[in-house]
């Protein structure tokens, strides 16, 4: 007889959906976020990056340098942002590997923030500009995927 063991559910966390209404507090705007728990950190949309005094491609030399970027929301209105690199994050997915720059962000749900360290990509295909990742989930939320999208 196989005995499963009983969902680990901590009363003490929010509940979330798979579509949530976030606000990236540099960014200075709310996104309709992806809520992915198969991804483990989350990624924000970038294009038109540049390095302040360096080259895109001099990855690791880039680490505690400027990078200037444009994000978009998911109707499309940008937003110019100028960050840290913290770190270059070698990132497998369907499409194979890649390298991306990783900077800090501050993302929160209604009254709860939390600073995280985001991956930038171009996500111009995808109808979704954030993708939340296990990394802001952790700790302090659960993901149900039957709730409603926020709008």
């Amino acid at each position: 007889m196989v005995v499963l063991a009983a969902p680990l559910v901590a009363e003490d966390k929010r509940v979330i959906g798979p579509i949530a209404r976030l606000h990236v507090e540099e960014v200075g705007m709310t996104m309709l976020a992806r809520i992915d728990t198969g991804a483990a950190k989350t990624s924000l949309h970038a294009e038109q990056m540049e390095i302040v005094g360096g080259e895109l491609s001099d990855w690791d030399d880039n680490i505690g340098k400027s990078i200037r970027f444009v994000t978009r929301n998911a109707v499309g209105k940008p937003s110019k942002i100028e960050a840290t690199i913290a770190d270059v994050s070698h990132i497998r997915n369907a499409q194979g590997s890649e390298d991306r720059y990783v900077v800090w962000m501050t993302i929160g749900h209604g009254d709860l923030n939390k600073r995280v360290k985001v991956t930038l990509k171009d996500r111009s295909p995808m109808d979704y500009k954030l993708l939340i990742g296990r990394d802001w989930l952790e700790g302090d939320y659960r993901v149900d995927v039957e709730l409603p999208p926020e709008q």
